[in-house]
């Protein structure tokens, strides 16, 4: 996929890790006609902090009365009450939680983000208690956890103490409790920066030349032109489009800019704090202690991972720009020209209009956002057997919202719902992702709690009186957001935290593999009807979308290498790192663009501080799995419900219950086999660098 000018769409996850709901022998089914209660989603700053506060105090006085119990340590009374505790905390925090991404209430946001912090600061008390280190190792040991779901779950709270330092000495554990709260402010900080910036360019009536009409009938006009935002929304769509040199220049300058210098300042002092919490929970450096816990295992793994990708990529990335830089060349009428980081996503789509005769502004008029919607609604539903079902009386945050109720084809049987929020507002989370506000739950007395997801995005503004279409990446965003939405919705692990996903370096596997589904002639038949005639993409528009799919590739994985490379590097270079210099060292070395003079694209990479830190390497170690997945589908055609039924119970049920390997090689019955994402760069996979098992990882 080519990824949009940051990063590919982030997971949000709103449950801490390890902390999951009750076990139970006995399930009750939900009712056909269930629906999630009626949540008051526009709470004010002062009632989302009196909220919190009193369930935060709950959360503490349960974690209390365990440590103050009397009797053997065991699953039901050490391990059960600890996960009632904290999934509580998060079901009964999750609007004011929420709140931070969706709000349009300035106030209201921040106090969500102050909600965040304090319940950060609990978990990292609650972690590092020795007290309950012991109590959840002697239930390891007592033998009663009796299921798998069971074992996996104390096995994770096990792994997640230990690791929180509960096993250091009184003084040491004070300060990892210090620096992880520090962590949490800095973080905090810094993805408000981002979400309240306004930034703007202003651009000539004569620099708008290449937008499209419906673009520039949606900017404010301003002086002798218009006011463009530079966010998520506008950035592609002006990027590609801009006929302007010095315009797309403004603009990639200002969005590599974003939240600078602040961002980049606070990064650069949460880097520190990482690496002085990392060297006293015992580790050489953050890497070394986020990938001690994940598929990949070590630094060095990783890097081996993406320098052997690079070595492959890098001169067919140099080609790609040697073509771009020919085209500006004749564009210019001189004989040479040189491609500039902003003249790429401009020269890539001419050289897609041009060579392959594919119009992408044209394409579009084919992508009405309320019959892409739909069509991927019924695409999802053949393959997973679910069905979707519109809520006339929808409980939501904003007008624009829509609420969907999910059922199960074969039984009527109620799963859950989702929100689909997906128009920029001022102050709301900038970026595509899936929330899994209430993972899948059994209750304590025996009833399963159904989940609740929201999809939260930022497709282009409608022209005013105009539908709202969508590019083909748009919609190729969509679908995978989509899969991690189903993902949520089809978990059946008993517990929060097993429901709530996958290890973070397979987490995106999943949706990656879906996204093969929108360059499909059938389904792209499915998915598209001109705005205007209602008619489908043709067979020959399709057909060259096709040939251009690859167009670039390489360049742009060299792009997603460069930030996967930085965020080890970041993190593994000692407490004083200066970011814009690495950043500078790295892309000189592995992408042929180099970074821009004069930008900081870290400012704006909240990936660092939104839960990839030392994780970014996910993207591209989780795609090796997604592309080998996507086999037993082309075998048997994207919409086969046996394969889809096949996948939705060795890979969406079990969640975070077994390890990925595991899941795959049910799912595939074999284990993984790296050829199918090598082979999407012609590169043989016998020499390919192959990403090891999880069943290699070290015991933490």
């Amino acid at each position: 996929m080519k990824p949009r000018f940051l990063a590919a769409p982030l997971v949000a996850v709103l449950v801490f890790p390890g902390f999951c709901a009750a076990s139970v022998p006995v399930v009750e089914p939900f009712p056909t006609d269930a629906a999630p209660p009626p949540f008051v989603f526009t709470l004010g700053a002062a009632t989302i902090h009196a909220n919190c506060t009193a369930a935060i105090a709950r959360a503490r006085g349960k974690v209390a009365a365990i440590l103050h119990g009397h009797g053997p340590h065991t699953f039901s009374t050490v391990v059960k009450p600890l996960e009632d505790a904290f999934a509580d905390l998060n079901d009964q925090t999750m609007v004011e939680i929420l709140e931070s991404a969706v709000s349009s209430d300035a106030k209201a946001r921040d106090a969500s983000f102050t909600c965040q912090n304090d319940e950060a600061a609990l978990q990292n008390a609650v972690d590092a208690d020795p007290k309950l280190y012991a109590a959840v190792n002697d239930a390891s040991k007592s033998a009663t956890a009796k299921t798998l779901a069971d074992r996996k779950l104390t096995s994770l709270w096990l792994v997640a103490i230990k690791r929180s330092g509960a096993g250091l000495p009184a003084a040491k554990r004070v300060q990892v409790v210090t620096l992880q709260n520090q962590i949490a402010a800095l973080e905090t900080r810094f993805n408000a920066n981002l979400a309240n910036d306004a930034t703007t360019i202003h651009i000539t009536a004569a620099q708008a030349a290449g937008l499209a009409d419906d673009f520039v009938a949606g900017l404010k006009k301003s002086g002798d032109g218009y006011d463009v935002p530079v966010n998520e929304s506008t950035s592609r769509r002006f990027m590609q489009n801009a006929s302007d040199a010095a315009a797309r220049k403004a603009y990639f300058l200002a969005y590599n800019n974003r939240a600078t210098p602040t961002n980049v300042a606070l990064l650069e002092t949460t880097i520190g704090v990482r690496d002085r919490l990392a060297h006293l929970l015992g580790y050489a450096s953050w890497a070394a202690y986020q990938l001690a816990d994940k598929m990949a295992a070590s630094p060095k793994r990783v890097e081996d991972f993406l320098d052997a990708l690079d070595v492959k990529l890098l001169p067919r990335a140099k080609a790609d720009v040697a073509t771009l830089a020919a085209l500006k060349a004749k564009d210019l009428g001189t004989p040479t020209a040189t491609i500039d980081a902003w003249d790429v996503a401009y020269y890539d789509n001419q050289l897609n209009k041009t060579k392959y005769a594919v119009d992408e502004q044209a394409i579009s008029q084919y992508f009405p956002v309320s019959h892409v919607e739909l069509a991927v609604f019924g695409i999802y539903s053949k393959l997973l057997g679910v069905t979707f079902t519109k809520r006339d009386v929808a409980n939501v945050w904003n007008p624009d919202v829509t609420e969907w109720a999910v059922h199960d084809s074969a039984t009527g049987r109620y799963i859950g719902d989702f929100y689909l929020d997906l128009f920029p507002r001022p102050g709301k989370y900038e970026h595509f992702a899936s929330f899994p506000l209430l993972p899948y739950r059994v209750l304590a007395d025996g009833r399963a709690r159904p989940p609740l997801d929201a999809i939260i995005g930022n497709w282009p503004m409608p022209a005013p009186g105009k539908p709202a279409v969508l590019s083909h990446d748009d919609v190729e965003t969509f679908f995978h957001e989509f899969g991690h939405d189903m993902a949520t919705m089809l978990a059946t692990a008993p517990y929060e935290t097993l429901s709530a996903g996958f290890r973070s370096d397979f987490v995106e596997a999943p949706s990656q593999m879906l996204e093969n589904w929108v360059w499909d002639p059938q389904i792209l038949k499915e998915l598209s009807s001109n705005v205007t005639t209602g008619e489908p993409l043709s067979d020959d528009t399709i057909a060259k979308m096709r040939a251009a799919r690859y167009v670039d590739h390489a360049y742009y994985t060299t792009q997603q290498i460069v930030y996967a490379t930085v965020d080890m590097k970041f993190h593994s270079s000692g407490p004083h790192v200066d970011t814009t210099a690495l950043w500078r060292e790295v892309a000189d070395k592995e992408i042929p663009t180099g970074l821009a003079p004069g930008t900081h694209p870290q400012a704006g990479f909240g990936h660092l501080m939104g839960g990839y830190d030392a994780g970014y390497y996910g993207y591209l170690w989780s795609k090796v799995y997604a592309q080998d997945m996507f086999t037993a589908f082309e075998a048997a055609g994207l919409e086969s419900p046996v394969v889809g039924a096949r996948y939705r119970r060795d890979i969406l049920e079990p969640a975070r219950e077994l390890e990925p390997d595991a899941e795959v090689k049910a799912f595939l019955g074999r284990p993984m086999d790296p050829t199918a994402f090598y082979n999407e760069f012609n590169n043989e996979a016998t020499t390919a660098q192959t990403p090891p098992s999880a069943t290699t990882n070290p015991k933490p």
